[in-house]
């Protein structure tokens, strides 16, 4: 079955206006910066990265996914620390490791520079460190139910 040019094209031309116009390629509202403990060689995380594009999409924001490539925690120390030295919006980090990565992120807090941890760490920690939540479930909790 054929359509009648004349009734797809106005149709087609407010799709094409629109995706012409100013609104559609607007700067980002906000900048973040997402920062995982995961090394490059781990794909669960691409499905995270997939989330994060759909995201900055669906709200017109910009993220940064930035991870330590081997995994190490030390260079995610130091990630942080640029996300605190570059004055985000906001930011989300993994807390693989406690101890080494309170100090840069109290970095973010003294900044006030609202943050979220994710994945790795505990609600208890989250709230010592003054992020704004924890996303992610009791680690010990997971672990038995895995069993």
């Amino acid at each position: 079955m054929k359509v009648p040019f004349l009734k797809v094209l106005p149709p087609a031309a407010t799709v094409f206006a629109l995706a012409l116009s100013p609104a559609a390629h607007a700067d980002p509202v906000a900048h973040f910066d997402f920062i995982s403990h995961a090394p490059d060689s781990d794909a669960w995380w691409n499905t995270v990265k997939n989330g994060i594009k759909q995201a900055d999409q669906d709200f017109n924001v910009q993220t940064d996914y930035r991870n330590p490539p081997n995994g190490d925690i030390a260079d995610m120390v130091q990630l942080v620390n640029q996300a605190a030295a570059r004055n985000y919006d906001g930011v989300v980090t993994t807390m693989a490791d406690f101890d080494l990565l309170k100090g840069a992120v109290s970095r973010l807090k003294s900044k006030n520079i609202p943050f979220i941890t994710a994945n790795t760490g505990t609600e208890r920690q989250s709230a010592e460190l003054g992020a704004l939540m924890h996303v992610g479930q009791p680690e010990y909790l997971a672990r038995k139910e895995s069993v």
